[in-house]
């Protein structure tokens, strides 16, 4: 069919001990502006019987058609993303996270993106969600434009995505070996390279939670350098350039909190975000015997 005129839309979001969170979630796609057909479907990954019964005793689950499914069989955002998918009712598949909060407009965004493109993306913001000194931790892609990660293929993240049913199903859905990080860099990727067409919609914008523990940072932050240097290699990404790792590696030698002055939580969080990233790409690298810098 292609891209063309969007019949109706289901929201998926893929569930992991995510209360009282869900629900800031769950009233802002009560507040879109889009007046299609859509409908709600939490994933749970978890298999949790208390938010079945949350769920089923929501106040918005008429406003939403909101719908609980079970995908605790296996572990991972990608697999829970594939059962809520496959469940879907309608044409047009939109992911979000169970902590972040869509701005009102996102839905009709996407929507209208989807007129000219088989997978949408759109842009995330830090203020809304974050405390100043944890938002301040990490800088968020240029709103107005897709990222071109590896110097090789634009993605969006899979907290802001979107995709027609028909080429989820052609491309055969997102890859459970990427359980979690590098999941949505790799189902980009492999949509584009299949033939299909990217497209970003800047006005789908959606508030993105930060973790709020340093260490807890730190550890995400790794992991997505690592597997990122898996998709890299993947797909023959070039990564950046050689002197990148000089300039990575002086940031974090200037950042690093060594005088007791420097010793405040925004700092810290700051050098524990780039030196997780350089950390990650330097475990994936030697894990997956690449040079991804």
């Amino acid at each position: 069919m292609g891209p063309g005129a969007v019949l109706g839309v289901s929201v998926v979001i893929a569930y992991y001990a995510g209360l009282p969170d869900l629900d800031v979630q769950l009233a802002a796609l009560a507040r879109q502006d889009y007046r299609g057909e859509f409908e709600v479907i939490v994933s749970d990954n978890e298999g949790s019987l208390g938010l079945r019964r949350h769920l089923d005793e929501h106040p918005l689950v008429g406003a939403l058609g909101l719908r609980w499914v079970d995908s605790s069989d296996i572990p991972g955002t990608s697999h829970a993303r594939n059962v809520g998918t496959r469940s879907a009712v309608h044409d047009f598949i939109v992911y979000c996270d169970q902590d972040d909060a869509v701005h009102p407009g996102w839905l009709r965004a996407m929507v209208t993106a989807a007129a000219t493109a088989d997978l949408i993306g759109g842009p995330l913001e830090r203020e809304t969600l974050n405390d100043p000194v944890v938002a301040s931790w990490r800088a968020l892609p240029d709103p107005t434009g897709p990222v071109l990660l590896g110097r090789h293929l634009p993605m969006t993240f899979g907290c802001n995505l979107g995709i027609r049913r028909e080429v989820f199903d052609a491309v055969g859905g997102w890859d459970e070996s990427y359980p979690n990080a590098g999941g949505d860099v790799e189902f980009c990727w492999r949509v584009q390279t299949s033939g299909y067409s990217f497209g970003f919609a800047p006005d789908a914008m959606v508030a993105y939670r930060y973790r709020t523990g340093i260490r807890e940072t730190f550890a995400q932050v790794v992991d997505y350098g690592q597997e990122e240097a898996r998709v890299a290699k993947q797909y023959g990404a070039p990564g950046r350039q050689w002197w990148w790792f000089v300039l990575h590696a002086g940031v974090v030698a200037g950042l690093c909190p060594v005088w007791p002055w420097a010793w405040s939580r925004r700092r810290r969080g700051e050098w524990a975000w780039v030196t997780g990233n350089l950390v990650g790409r330097i475990r994936g690298s030697i894990k997956y015997r690449v040079l991804y810098w």
